[in-house]
């Protein structure tokens, strides 16, 4: 949608150039959220001094606004003082939002709605900051999954796919958003579906073997006493290397990353060839997993080097 490109010489109206809060007027609309959306998403939200139910929602709006760090903007537009950009938009009734990017209107709803679908979208604007760079909402959706935030990461790669369709590494994130919300067979089927060339993606790689760890673990239940029972062995016999590579595997499987990781080192420890170098295949599949970057990834590398070349 174009927008016409009004008058920009007036006083300016907006509370403050850094804040992430302005009041906008006709004149200033090109500047204040055409132009600034190109750096950073803005949402207008279309109010009146005698809408009551614009009074509900502006401050809940406001409150989330605030707690996205500057990754997004609030535009607040007084459309009697200022009809003419929401005539434009063919806006016929408020409270009406509507969110801009890189200069276009890309999303928005009309009426007070629940706290929860707010922050939804809110979550979906901010997260396409720049969307000309995919790389960085890339690691903005990979923070939230590292944050626990699976629904908004979620929301970040998909979005990304509709700019981006094939990227994928949004889609190998996608897929561990689902194995992270126990949805494994709809993760596997993503990771099935990739191209060929995916093989020299790391993100791929990465959810690729993620997907095989919880795999086994939902087809091969782990309780305590399995875990019991390894330890006892080992204490037996320390140098029975594929009862320690089982234990491993099943503290994977836990997500006992740390543990397992050291228990394969042990094996390296005592013969890095055994099996075919068994063990040390097995570690890398963890840092694959884990990524470069995780501090269990660089501590086991330097362990590992210390082992092997010493």
């Amino acid at each position: 949608m174009e927008i016409e490109s009004f008058n920009n010489n007036s006083e300016d109206h907006s509370l403050n150039k850094d804040s992430v809060i302005i009041e906008v007027i006709t004149e200033n609309f090109m500047s204040d959220v055409i132009e600034r959306s190109k750096e950073t998403p803005v949402i207008v939200d279309f109010w009146a001094p005698w809408c009551e139910p614009c009074k509900q929602l502006t401050p809940v709006i406001e409150k989330i606004v605030k707690e996205k760090n500057g990754n997004v903007i609030l535009a607040k537009m007084n459309i009697d003082e200022s009809p003419e950009v929401a005539q434009q938009l063919k806006i016929q009734s408020i409270p009406a939002v509507m969110a801009f990017n890189d200069g276009q209107p890309v999303d928005g709803f009309i009426g007070v709605q629940p706290e929860k679908n707010i922050t939804e979208f809110i979550n979906k604007i901010s997260s396409l900051k720049n969307s000309s760079s995919i790389e960085e909402n890339i690691i903005a959706g990979k923070k939230y999954i590292d944050d626990g935030d699976i629904e908004t990461a979620a929301l970040v790669f998909s979005e990304i796919l509709k700019i981006e369709p094939e990227n994928i590494s949004a889609k190998s994130m996608l897929a561990r958003c689902l194995l992270r919300s126990d949805q494994i067979d709809e993760a596997e089927d993503i990771i099935n579906n990739l191209p060929p060339n995916s093989e020299n993606n790391q993100d791929f790689v990465s959810v690729r073997s993620e997907v095989e760890v919880f795999k086994n673990a939902k087809n091969n239940p782990i309780s305590n006493e399995q875990e019991d029972e390894l330890r006892r062995d080992i204490d037996k016999n320390p140098k029975n290397h594929q009862i320690r590579l089982d234990l491993a595997k099943l503290l994977l499987a836990k997500g006992e990353n740390e543990n397992a990781i050291n228990e394969l080192l042990k094996i390296i420890e005592f013969d890095p060839k055994w099996n075919d170098g068994e063990a040390r295949k097995q570690l890398i599949e963890i840092f694959n997993i884990l990524g470069n970057e995780d501090i269990l990834v660089i501590e086991g590398r330097k362990k590992l080097s210390s082992m092997l070349f010493s």
